[in-house]
């Protein structure tokens, strides 16, 4: 029997927050401008809790309010093995209101040239669509978009409407509007994929909410945390207290962080801070200061790591994994015959390495990486080297 949960579906919301142009017209009745990415985001943050009440896993492209590269986005969803990817947009023509009848209206679908997986997701989601909202239907339309092009599923950019034609731009920050058309997005999604819908109501915040007895003398409460991890995928962090690689909601770049941590976990062995975002989704991250640093700690600034308080492995640089058809085994110490198995790592992606050791059993020696904060290995023959 299919099983959503054995299937991942990317998420995109886009362009940024403060995307140049990526805007409506003046609205006089609402006294603003209202910024594409406001209607973006919002139907894909309520496509995500749609879609995880009907028991699908989701990893959105671009968690974070910055216009993540479009190449980033492709990667993070190319990189965990995603099964469809839903882009989630709102179009525009001229840039101005000329007036009822006279403006570009409705919506479309847009999939890459003769792809048959994209046109058969297209095809369910607009069956819903057109359901909804009373809009004019554009059609299934046939582009070179690099959302389409570079995913290796089945792909849709939604272009849900037109910033330029006022009545559809008022849509844009109507609730209902969002909800409604996150809800026939996911009836499709779950038809293409052949699993029953189960609808999300209105849910809660993306992430896992906190839990009761967290300790509000935290000393790290209330500070901003950042990235200080130079790999070139950035630093994952998770929709859940826990490093499983199922529940990992983005990355972030060197320098990039959340503004606030809610308190500091001990998860699966390691430190984890639970935090939140600019938009108070809450996420889960490393606490290692190896990856990350604290406003207003004693950590190095400058984008260097300092040791942890105890001591502990500092990286020179990282492997990505290669040679390998989908996972490489993370090891406990350098003995493929003797070691215990602590984890995997997905073909392309990269782990921070301490150095190599001769080892046992393997012709290639062993990569010494970090994993969970501590000293693990790699075969060396699935690991290409880069300095940091």
């Amino acid at each position: 029997m299919v099983k959503a949960n054995d299937y991942l579906i990317a998420l995109d919301d886009g362009h940024g927050l403060g995307t140049a142009g990526k805007r409506t017209p003046y609205i006089p009745s609402i006294g603003r401008q209202i910024q594409e990415n406001e209607f973006n985001e919002r139907v894909t943050y309520f496509l995500k809790l749609e879609l995880e009440s009907c028991g699908f896993r989701t990893l959105l492209t671009a968690p974070t309010d910055a216009d993540t590269p479009l190449k980033a986005r492709t990667d993070a969803a190319n990189s965990m093995g995603a099964d469809a990817l839903v882009s989630n947009h709102y179009n525009a023509f001229d840039g101005k209101f000329d007036g009822p009848g006279k403006d570009a209206e409705g919506h479309s679908l847009h999939i890459y040239f003769n792809d048959a997986k994209d046109r058969r997701l297209a095809e369910h989601i607009a069956k819903y669509l057109k359901q909804g909202t009373k809009q004019v239907y554009r059609g299934i339309i046939e582009q070179n978009l690099h959302m389409t092009r570079e995913f290796n599923g089945p792909a849709v950019l939604v272009e849900n409407g037109f910033m330029d034609n006022e009545r559809e731009a008022l849509l844009m920050i109507n609730e209902d509007f969002q909800r409604e058309t996150a809800r026939e997005q996911a009836l499709g999604i779950c038809d293409f994929f052949g699993v029953p819908y189960v609808p999300a109501g209105n849910g809660g915040p993306v992430g896992t909410p906190p839990e009761t007895g967290g300790t509000s003398n935290d000393p790290v409460a209330g500070k901003r945390v950042e990235s200080i991890y130079k790999g070139a995928e950035g630093l994952d962090f998770y929709s859940r207290p826990t490093f499983d690689d199922r529940y990992r909601a983005g990355t972030l770049k060197f320098g990039y962080g959340f503004p606030t941590i809610v308190r500091k976990l001990k998860v699966e062995g390691a430190d984890m801070y639970e935090v939140k975002n600019s938009r108070g989704y809450v996420y889960y991250v490393t606490a290692s200061p190896l990856f990350v640093k604290v406003e207003g700690s004693s950590q190095s600034s400058g984008g260097t790591a300092s040791p942890p308080a105890k001591g502990g492995p500092i990286a020179i640089g990282e492997i990505t994994i290669i040679g390998v058809a989908n996972a490489a085994i993370i090891q406990d110490r350098p003995d493929r015959l003797t070691s215990k198995n602590l984890g995997t790592i997905r073909k392309g992606r990269n782990i921070p390495v301490t150095g190599s050791v001769k080892g046992k059993n393997s012709s290639s020696g062993y990569w010494e990486v970090i994993y969970n904060g501590k000293r693990a290995y790699v075969t060396g023959e699935f690991g290409r080297y880069k300095a940091y």
